[in-house]
C-alpha cells in the first residue's frame, strides 16, 4: 500500500476475542438467576439468550459487530468529496502452469497499459492504450476473452463488479439475461444475510508521514444455505481501524452452483476445481480517499481427482498517477453505483503499436508472486490445514499415462494422504502402473514430514530414469510424443530407496536437498520400433548401461526454481548438484547450471550455461555427458558428442522492431501482435574423455561400423569428444512475442553452409 511502513504485528489476544469470552460467560451465568421468575421473565431471558446466540452466528462478538457495522456505513458510498479520478495502470496477464512440486512455468506474458477513469454516480471506463507480449507459443490474446474491465475502480458500495460486471458488447446485450449477477460486498447493508464475520485483530500498523494507522483484519465466510444464486466473497478484509475505510480485500468468490447437467455432473465427478482469487489493495490519497494501487486477479484450475498440477490465468496491475476530482460532476441526491455499465475500450491498432511510454519492463510486475500465495485461503483440497484428506491421484500426468520405446504404453494411478491437522506436515504418497509392452510393474512410495522450512523425506521405488543431460526442469520425458514418433531419450531401469532432508531458503524459494540410500541400475531394451506412423520414427536402440548395486548420496541446491525452469520468468536462477556412488558403480558427479532472462525496453536476452564433470574408478556409461541436437547444437546429430567433462553455453538476443506490435483482430477474436524482432543466437559445446576409464565407458554406450565391411571395416563408438569447442550461430527474425523464429544457422568451428531454420518456442 502506498507510503506505508510496517511497524508491528499483534496476533495475541484481540478485542473481539475478549468480547466473545464475556458473551459466553453471560450465557452461562444467566440460568442461576431465573429460578422463581414469572413466566414473562423466563420468556424475556430466553429471547435475550437467543438474540446473543443469533448475533454470535454472524459475528464472533458484539464488538466485532459494531466495528463491521461502522465500516459498512463508511464504505456504503464513496466520500462526498470524491467526485472523480483518473489513473494510469500497467498490467501483466500471464498463462502459467504450476507443477506438483510447486515450481511455476510462465508460458506467455502480455503487458497492457491502460488509462482508467471513474466518476460519480459510478461511471467507469478502462481504455487500453499500449500492448506488447512475449510467449513460448502462439495463442489468442487474453483480450479476446476479457470483454469488460479487469480493473476494480473502487471498493465502496453494496455490490462489487470484479470480472463479473456488465459486458457492454453487442453480444452481451443480446444475452443480458445470461450474464452473471454482481458479487455481494461483504460490507453491504444486507451483509448479515450472506456472511459470517470473525477475527478483528490488529495485524499491522502503517505509517503515513508522522501519522500511524492501525489495520484490523476481519475474516469473512459465506453463510450456508442462503444466497444460493449470488456471488459471495470468502477471505480477508483489512480495515483502517481509525476511520473504518476498507484498505484491502484478499480471497475468492463463491459462485452459484451450475445448473445440473451431464456436463456439470461430469466435471464434479472428475474433481475439477476452479477458483478466482483476488487481492485488491488501496492507497490513501489526500488523507481522505482510498483508491486502487495494486490489484491481482488469479484464476486457478485443476483436475484435483487426477493430479496436483494447476493451470493459472493471472492478471497483476499497478496503478499510479492518480488525479483526484479531475472532472466537474453534477451533484446528485444518490449514487447508483451498481447500475452503471463499465466499459472496456481499445485504442486503434496503430496507437497500440506506437505506444512506448512503459514504466516497467515486461515481466517485472509478476516477479516474486506464485500460485501458492493463496493456499492459506484456498478451497479445502489445496489448503495445508484442515482434516486429514486421502485422494486417489498422481503428482504428474506421466505417472498415469505415458508412451516410450522401452515400456510401450504405461498406465497407472496413485493415492495421496495429507494428514494436515491430524499430524501437521505429514504426507504419504504412492503410485504404481503397468508397462504393457515391457510387461513390467513400476512405481514408488514416499513419506514427507514438513516442519517450517525443513522437510524430511523417505522414498523407495522403481523408475525408468532418463540419461539425457542438461535437460530443462520441466522436461520429464515423453508423455505422448512417442505416439507420433518422437522419443529422443535414453533410459536406465533404476531401483532407489532413500532418506533425505529438504530445506527452503529465503524468499526466493531456493531449495537445498540431501538424500542418501541404496540404488541399483539395470539395462533397458527397446520394445517398440516405431510410433503410430510408419517410417523412421527415431526409435533407435537404447544406449548401453553398466549394471550394478551401489550406495547413492545426492545433494542439490536450486536457486529461484521458477526462473531455473526456463520459461518467461525474468531474473537469474541456477542449480548445483552433486552425486556420489560407492559399490559396483563408483563415481562422483558434479553439475552446475545458470539461467537468466532480462528484458530492457525492446531488447530481450536469454542465456543458459551448463557445466559438469564425472570421475571415479567405475564410471558407468549412463553417467557420461552426451550432447547434440537436444542441447540445440545446430548441424549435429542426436547425442553425437560425449565426455566425462562437458560445458554447454546457449544464448538468444531479440530486438523488437517498433512496428506491428498492437493486437490483431480476427472477427471477434484478438491475436497478439505480429511483433517482428531481429534475433541472434549462439550455441557452444565442449566435451572430452579425460582417461582410459571414460573411453572404455564410451564404448559401452554403443558402437557402429565404419566402412563397407571386410578387413577395411572399423568398429567405432557411436559418440565422440568435440575435439575443441563446437559453435553454431543463428540469425533471423522472430514473431508473435518470440514464439516463432525463421532464420538461418551454420557452424562456426568448421566449414559449413547456411541452412534454413524454423523454430517454435523460445528455445535457446
Amino acid at each position: 500500500m502506498s507510503h506505508a511502513t510496517v511497524r508491528e504485528r499483534n496476533r495475541g489476544t484481540s478485542e473481539s476475542g475478549l468480547a466473545y469470552g464475556v458473551g459466553v460467560r453471560l450465557i452461562r451465568l444467566r440460568p442461576a438467576y431465573i429460578r422463581g421468575l414469572p413466566l414473562q421473565g423466563h420468556v424475556i431471558v430466553f429471547l435475550l439468550a437467543a438474540q446473543i446466540a443469533a448475533a454470535d452466528s454472524v459475528y464472533a462478538s458484539e464488538a466485532l459487530r459494531g466495528f463491521v457495522n461502522e465500516a459498512s456505513l463508511r464504505n456504503r458510498t464513496p466520500p462526498a468529496g470524491l467526485r472523480s479520478y483518473r489513473a494510469s495502470a500497467e498490467s501483466e496477464i500471464g498463462i502459467v502452469t504450476r507443477r506438483a512440486e510447486g515450481m511455476e512455468g510462465v508460458f506467455s506474458l502480455e503487458q497492457i497499459k491502460s488509462d482508467v477513469r471513474w466518476r460519480r454516480p459510478g461511471e467507469f471506463e478502462q481504455r487500453v492504450a499500449g500492448y506488447r507480449n512475449q510467449s513460448l507459443g502462439v495463442q489468442f490474446s487474453s483480450l479476446s476473452f476479457l470483454r469488460q474491465p479487469w480493473a476494480v475502480p473502487i471498493l465502496y458500495g453494496d455490490r462489487l463488479s470484479i470480472l463479473f460486471g456488465r459486458d457492454t458488447s453487442r453480444a452481451a446485450r443480446r444475452s443480458a439475461e445470461r450474464r452473471p449477477t454482481l458479487a455481494i460486498h461483504p460490507l453491504a447493508s444486507d451483509r448479515d444475510t450472506y456472511y459470517r464475520f470473525a477475527g478483528g485483530d490488529t495485524v499491522v500498523t502503517m505509517r503515513f508521514g508522522d501519522r500511524e494507522l492501525p489495520i484490523v483484519r476481519v475474516q469473512v465466510e459465506p453463510r450456508a444455505g442462503v444466497g444460493a444464486r449470488t456471488l459471495r466473497f470468502r477471505g480477508e478484509l483489512d480495515i483502517d481501524a481509525t476511520r473504518h475505510h476498507l484498505v484491502r480485500m484478499r480471497g475468492y468468490f463463491v459462485a452459484p452452483p451450475p445448473t445440473r447437467s451431464l456436463v456439470s455432473l461430469a466435471f464434479a465427478a472428475s474433481g475439477f476445481e476452479a477458483v478466482a482469487f483476488v487481492e485488491l489493495e488501496n492507497g490513501e490519497f489526500e488523507g481522505e480517499y482510498w483508491l486502487p494501487t495494486y490489484q491481482r486477479f488469479e484464476a486457478q484450475a485443476a483436475w484435483t481427482a487426477a493430479t496436483d498440477s494447476r493451470n493459472v490465468f493471472r492478471i497483476v496491475s499497478r496503478y499510479q498517477r492518480h488525479q483526484i476530482n479531475d472532472t466537474l460532476v453534477v451533484a446528485l441526491d444518490s449514487d447508483s453505483l451498481i447500475s452503471m455499465p463499465y466499459r472496456l475500450a481499445l485504442a486503434p491498432p496503430d496507437s497500440l503499436a506506437a505506444f512506448a511510454s512503459w514504466q516497467r519492463d515486461i515481466g517485472v510486475l509478476s516477479e516474486g508472486i506464485h500460485a501458492n500465495d493463496f493456499d492459506d485461503i484456498a478451497p479445502d483440497i489445496w489448503r495445508p490445514t484442515g482434516g486429514a484428506r486421502t485422494n486417489f491421484r498422481v503428482q504428474r500426468v506421466m505417472d498415469a499415462v505415458r508412451v516410450n520405446r522401452v515400456e510401450g504404453l504405461f498406465t497407472g494411478w496413485g493415492v495421496q494422504t495429507r494428514f494436515r491437522d491430524a499430524f501437521p506436515g505429514l504426507t504419504l504418497r504412492g503410485n504404481a502402473g503397468w508397462a504393457w509392452s515391457e510387461q513390467t510393474v513400476r512405481g514408488r512410495v514416499s513419506a514427507e514430514l514438513a516442519r517450517g522450512n525443513w522437510t524430511g523425506v523417505a522414498r523407495a521405488g522403481r523408475s525408468l530414469d532418463i540419461t539425457n543431460d542438461f535437460r530443462s526442469t520441466f522436461d520429464s520425458g515423453s508423455t505422448l510424443g512417442a505416439v507420433f514418433g518422437q522419443d529422443n531419450y535414453d533410459y536406465v531401469d533404476r531401483y532407489v530407496a532413500a532418506l533425505g532432508v529438504h530445506r527452503r531458503i529465503g524468499r526466493s524459494q531456493s531449495i537445498w536437498r540431501l538424500e542418501t540410500g541404496p540404488a541399483r541400475d539395470e539395462g533397458a531394451v527397446r520394445n517398440l520400433s516405431r510410433g503410430v506412423f510408419r517410417g523412421d520414427s527415431g526409435f533407435r536402440e537404447n544406449r548401453g548401461v553398466r549394471e550394478g548395486t551401489y550406495w547413492r548420496t545426492w545433494s542439490a541446491l536450486e536457486w529461484r526454481p521458477d526462473v531455473n525452469a526456463e520459461f518467461m520468468r525474468t531474473g537469474v536462477g541456477g542449480l548445483l548438484t552433486m552425486e556420489h556412488a560407492a559399490g559396483d558403480l563408483r563415481y562422483t558427479r558434479v553439475d552446475a547450471r545458470l539461467v537468466g532472462r532480462k528484458n530492457r525496453g525492446r531488447l530481450s536476452v536469454v542465456g543458459r550455461a551448463d557445466a559438469g564433470a564425472v570421475w571415479g574408478g567405475g564410471v558407468p556409461p549412463q553417467q557420461l555427458y552426451e550432447l547434440g541436437q537436444n542441447q540445440n547444437l545446430q548441424g549435429y546429430g542426436y547425442k553425437e558428442f560425449v565426455g566425462d567433462r562437458a560445458v554447454v553455453g546457449r544464448t538468444l538476443a531479440m530486438w523488437r522492431f517498433p512496428v506491428f506490435e498492437g493486437p490483431m483482430r480476427l472477427g471477434r477474436w484478438i491475436l497478439p501482435g505480429l511483433s517482428p524482432a531481429f534475433a541472434v543466437g549462439a550455441q557452444s559445446a565442449w566435451t572430452t574423455l579425460s582417461n582410459d576409464q571414460a573411453r572404455y565407458a564410451n564404448l559401452l554406450l554403443g558402437t557402429r561400423v565404419v566402412g563397407s565391411g571386410g578387413f577395411g571395416a572399423l568398429v567405432v563408438p557411436i559418440a565422440r569428444p568435440t575435439d575443441g569447442v563446437r559453435t553454431s550461430v543463428t540469425i533471423g527474425l522472430r514473431f508473435v512475442g518470440g514464439a516463432i523464429g525463421v532464420g538461418v544457422a551454420r557452424p562456426v568451428d568448421r566449414e559449413g553452409r547456411w541452412k534454413l531454420r524454423v523454430d517454435f518456442g523460445q528455445i535457446i
